[in-house]
Formats: structure tokens, sequence, C-alpha cells
């Protein structure tokens, strides 16, 4: 029982480093028995009260090794999916019966033949063999153990970044990891059965209806997003809460740069476009110079730029709205009726799809826009039926979109060698991740989009 309820607690991951300390302090209580026979064989002393005493005591002992043990690896099998629970059964199996048929023979003592207590010990041998063979062979129990399930979620409180703190129902901290003490506390020992609201100023309500919070640390004054999970008995009866607190400090700074630099964008921009603009008439009025007209013309560039900027900014930050509709009449709302090139349509009479429209808008709009601009005779958009959504390509028979533009959207950002010249195809491209579908693209004959759209109703 020492050994197998010492591969136990390895197997499934309680505790994988054993010292030969650890192995002697299992095994002592286990040395009654070998007293016993030393006693009862040599008859030096003559104790059956302490001999009935050491032998109860290590039968009790070996039992509570075998339950534990089979607690462990019939639990362990139980919770992950990947192992199992016969696994766990053809274990216990294996360590149960030697240990019952074995002690079954004291009872057969001169009540049956030699024999018969000879073909148990025998058969108490055998099975474990079986059981045991069973687990490795049939379950491939050494093909994936959940010692690493274990230890992985002992070390996902001591490896994030997050602060977790543990606190009972009187909001006692119980237990922290090691970010939340470095970052909150002199020592993780010191505040062990301090309050939480003493070691933050907020107590665990506050948290809850805080979508950020503002905490004190050895780092400075930083933000948190805070997580409460509360834990309850079986009547509901409140046990403590488990505290996640995210450092977003970063993220709120950066959002609130972004705020403000949109704001200012939006406002002075605009009133200095129009001021460039309405200078270049008033110069176009007086002379025939052609700058005037190169510096409107820029003008209003700018101004689409920046209300390009605008409605992309509109449409990430919006939550998705999701309706159902018909992408074919969608796709013939957005087709120009002026348009300087022959625009063909080949798609389904119908094509019911549920899915946040606006940004599915906004990527088609994009994308037949850009191939009427760049076309020299036809555009064609095609739709087609996929398996729980509508692949839709737009194509044209342009010079193809430059790889430098391509590259900047591969790589997912802008760097002095890999960059746009606009946001049109970095406003399709968020469109379509908007609406969790894929975009992709072909210019080895002019240019051909490809959105393919889920379906959300599927």
């Amino acid at each position: 029982m020492v050994p197998w309820f010492l591969f136990a607690l390895k197997y499934t991951g309680r505790k994988i480093d054993f010292g030969w300390r650890t192995i002697l302090a299992v095994s002592v209580p286990v040395g009654g028995i070998g007293l016993i026979i030393v006693l009862r064989v040599t008859d030096l002393v003559e104790v059956p009260v302490v001999a009935n005493l050491l032998g109860t005591f290590s039968l009790l002992y070996i039992v509570a090794l075998l339950a534990v043990g089979c607690y462990l690896l019939l639990r362990t099998t139980y919770e992950y999916g990947h192992l199992s629970t016969s696994q766990g059964m053809s274990l216990a199996f294996a360590s149960v019966a030697p240990l019952v048929l074995v002690n079954s023979t004291s009872m057969m003592a001169g009540e049956t033949s030699n024999l018969l207590v000879f073909g148990v010990f025998a058969v108490a041998f055998v099975l474990p063999v079986g059981g045991f063979s069973l687990a490795v062979f049939r379950y491939r129990m050494f093909e994936s153990t959940p010692a690493i399930g274990t230890l992985g979620e002992r070390a996902i409180p001591r490896e994030t970044d997050d602060l977790i703190v543990v606190v009972d129902r009187d909001d006692r901290i119980i237990k922290l990891n090691e970010t939340a003490a470095e970052m909150l506390a002199d020592s993780r020992r010191s505040s062990l059965g301090e309050s939480f609201e003493s070691l933050t100023s907020f107590t665990i309500s506050s948290l809850k209806e805080a979508e950020t919070v503002e905490l004190e640390t050895k780092a400075g004054n930083r933000k948190f997003d805070p997580q409460v999970t509360s834990f309850t008995d079986q009547h509901d009866r409140q046990l403590g809460s488990l505290l996640s607190l995210r450092d977003v400090t970063e993220r709120e700074l950066r959002k609130q740069r972004l705020e403000v630099l949109n704001r200012v964008l939006r406002h002075n921009l605009r009133n200095r476009v129009d001021v460039i603009k309405s200078n270049a008439e008033v110069i176009s009025d007086e002379t025939d110079s052609e700058y005037a007209t190169t510096i409107r013309n820029s003008a209003d560039e700018l101004a689409e730029l920046s209300a390009t900027a605008r409605a992309v900014d509109k449409l990430l930050s919006r939550q998705p709205d999701e309706s159902h509709g018909d992408l074919t009449e969608a796709i013939r709302n957005l087709i120009p009726p002026d348009a300087d090139v022959a625009v063909r349509i080949d798609t389904p009479e119908t094509a019911l799809l549920n899915t946040d429209w606006e940004a599915l808008r906004t990527a088609l709009k994009s994308a037949i826009e850009n191939a009427i601009t760049h076309a020299e005779e036809t555009v064609t958009v095609v739709v087609e039926d996929l398996s729980g959504g509508y692949s839709i390509s737009v194509s044209d028979d342009g010079s193809g979109i430059p790889e430098s533009e391509l590259a900047s959207l591969d790589a997912e950002t802008e760097t002095s060698l890999q960059h746009s010249t606009g946001l049109d195809l970095w406003q399709l491209k968020w469109s379509v991740t908007k609406l969790n579908g894929e975009l992709s693209f072909d210019v080895t004959e002019g240019t051909t989009v490809r959105i393919e759209v889920p379906d959300q109703s599927a």
C-alpha cells in the first residue's frame, strides 16, 4: 500500500517529488506489522494487548492509504475529460483486491485447508496484475497523465500577473498569490487574517459594482479591473469569495489618449480644412494659379480621410447589432447607378442572413467602391452559398492592389516600410473582423476581394 499510495500522489499531481524522509514518514506506521511478527515468532515478550493495538493501528493506517489513494485516482480520472473513469476504477480494484483477500485468510485459519488459503493468496496477487495490465494496455494510463492538469491549475494563480485574493465570509484574507503580496502587502504572512478593506480600502460589495478601481500599490497608483466570484455550499450559504484584479492602467491610459486625440482631430481638423478650402477659393478667384486647385483637392482628400476615420471609430466602438436581412438586396442597393464602369451581379434571388448589417454594409461598400474606382471596364460581384454563411467576391479588371498595401494588412501594423495610402483597406479588414468573418485578396488578374460571412443564427 505504501508504494501504491505514493504512486497515486505522483500520478495525480498532488505531490511530485519524494525524498527519503517522506518515504520513511509514510512507511513508519506500517512497521507495526513487522514488529508484531517479530514478537510472535521470537516469543521474547508476551504482549498480546500491545500486539493487537499495533495490528489494529497498522491495518487502519493501510486502509486509510488505500481509501485516500483510490479517492484521488477516481476523482482525477472523473474530472479530466481525456481520462477514462474505467481507468481509475481498474487501478482502484487492483489495489483493493489484495488487501481484502489477504486479510480474509485470517478468518479461514483452522476451518479450511492450506491449499484453499494458498489459492486465495494466489488470487490476491494475480488480480492486481490483471487490473494494472488493463489500466496500462487497455486505457493507456501513461500516454497522458493527469498530473500536468493538477500542476497547471496550481501554476495559474502563481504565474499570472493578476492579483488573486481569497477571502472568507467575513472578508478576511485567507490566501493571496505572490503578485498580490508583492503589490499590496508587506508580506504574504502579515496580510493573512486581515480584512480585505484594510488592505485596499475597498469592500467586496463595492468591487462587485465597480468596472475599474484605483488602488495604491508599491508601484504607485494603478487601475484594476475587478472580478468577484462567490462560493456557496449546498445550502446556498456564503463561504467566501475569489477576487481577481487585473492591472488595466495602460489600457485606460491608451483609451483616454485615443478619446482626447479623437475629439481634437474631429473638431480642429474639420475647422482647419474649411479654412484652407476657403482661402484656396479666394486665391483661385484672384489668380489663375494651379496651386489653388491642388490645395483645394488636397483639403477635400483630408476631409474625406477624417470622415472615414470617424466612421471607423464609430463602427469599432459600437456593440454588434444582429438582425435578419437579404444579402442580395443589400448588394443591389450599394451599386451606384451612375458608375463609370459596368457592374455585373451574380447572386441568388434571395440570400437570407443573420448578421451585423451595419458592419457588413460598411465592408461591402468599401470593397465595391474601391473596385469601381480602380476598374478599367468591369466590376463583378458574386455571392455563393457556404455551409453556415455566404461568400462574397468583388472583382475588378484594374491594375491590382499594390503589394505594399496588402503587406501592411498582413503585418497588422503600419511601419515606415509597410504602410497603406489610406484607411479604406483597414476599414474593410476591421469590418470583416467585426462580423467574425474571413477576408482574402487575389491580385493575379486585377483584384478580387473575397469576404466570408457566417450566419450568426447557424
